[in-house]
């Protein structure tokens, strides 16, 4: 599927009207497993983080951006746990214990290879923004569970800068489509395009902060403006 193409449709009054939105937009988007070697088993963020930039042509692999990443400890001597908006808590390749990072950090490291001005970071929004992103041709990296559902046992950690919000479910996918009913995602764990309910995805998005991230297009910087002029 790609965005539906709205016939323009005339007022009484003789005026044309703007197309309404789209009833439906797939993406094509390359998949990338974190399991594949060398496997990052907690690295769905950065598995989900090289598929947008793979899209925007920027050839970066999983493992790269893995290397490139903050890491914070999951226990601080005094107790208090890492905090996921820091860096990513413990190991992400899973040979050791870890957990996740959250938005902050993954819309920084994007920002190293693709002009800042580009990297949209709309966590906190409302999943409209989601929508207007595919329309607009933009697969979006979010944070969700593995279950495409709310976490019943979602608990808050102490850490050095506030509490934070965690789940043991926490999952990072690219949302690359939709419909009136589904929502259609890459799954680092090996799915291309893989449907999901879209009320549920959603409450999951929303109980996990609103994280999400995309990558918008590039505009022609001064010089070249001048030059087609």
């Amino acid at each position: 599927m790609e965005p539906d193409e709205t016939e323009q449709t005339t007022s009484e009054s003789g005026m044309i009207l703007p197309p309404g939105p789209a009833v439906s937009v797939l993406l094509d988007v390359p998949l990338l497993n974190q399991l594949d070697p060398p496997a990052l088993l907690l690295g769905c963020e950065v598995t989900a983080l090289a598929m947008i930039l793979q899209y925007n042509e920027i050839p970066l692999t999983k493992n790269e951006l893995a290397d490139k990443l903050p890491v914070v400890p999951i226990y601080y001597e005094n107790g208090l746990h890492g905090n996921p908006n820091e860096g990513f808590v413990g190991d992400v390749t899973g040979t050791d214990y870890g957990f996740c990072v959250y938005h902050g950090p993954i819309a920084a490291l994007a920002s190293e290879y693709i002009p800042p001005n580009r990297v949209e970071d709309i966590s906190g929004q409302e999943f409209d923004s989601v929508i207007v992103a595919l329309d607009q041709g933009y697969p979006v990296w979010v944070v969700t569970t593995t279950t495409f559902m709310p976490d019943d046992a979602l608990e808050m950690w102490q850490t050095p800068t506030g509490p934070v919000n965690i789940s043991y479910i926490m999952h990072s996918v690219v949302v690359v489509g939709y419909d009136s009913d589904s929502l259609y995602i890459n799954n680092p764990y090996g799915q291309k395009d893989q449907k999901v309910d879209r009320q549920n995805f959603i409450l999951s998005w929303e109980q996990m902060g609103k994280q999400a991230i995309f990558i918008a297009a590039g505009t022609p910087d001064q010089t070249e403006l001048q030059t087609k002029e």
